[in-house]
């Protein structure tokens, strides 16, 4: 096998490229982060932890989170957390249009032809 022929750099090059590598002037250089790459990505011990990894968070429900005081009654403690969600709700809204009014702002305000170097911090 010739290294050193125009194929096999360019065999080495499309694998670069699948793999996600960056090109290296030495392709034999090249070659050999594709080999790492494939061992650690590749590797049956590579492969299990990845299968065995978890997927992601426990779900919880929003009915479970603690309300933070205690009525003795069931029913009011459930309508309690109802009104903290809508509450929740609500201020994220406002949220949201305090920072679509500072954006709109921020557009009429803005000078893109501030000259920075006139600024002047400290003495």
């Amino acid at each position: 096998m010739d290294f050193e022929s125009s194929e096999f750099k360019g065999h080495v090059k499309s694998l670069a490229q699948l793999l996600g590598v960056s090109p290296h002037p030495d392709h034999l250089e090249t070659l050999s982060a594709c080999c790492t790459v494939i061992q650690q990505s590749f590797s049956k011990e590579a492969l299990e932890k990845r299968k065995n990894a978890k997927k992601g968070g426990k779900a919880s429900s929003l009915m479970e989170a603690p309300l933070g005081f205690e009525t003795n009654d069931a029913v009011l403690d459930k309508a309690a957390k109802i009104l903290r969600l809508c509450f929740i709700h609500d201020l994220r809204d406002l949220q949201t249009k305090i920072n679509e009014i500072i954006v709109s702002v921020q557009s009429i305000t803005a000078n893109p032809k501030t000259d920075t170097r006139l600024g002047k911090v400290g003495r």
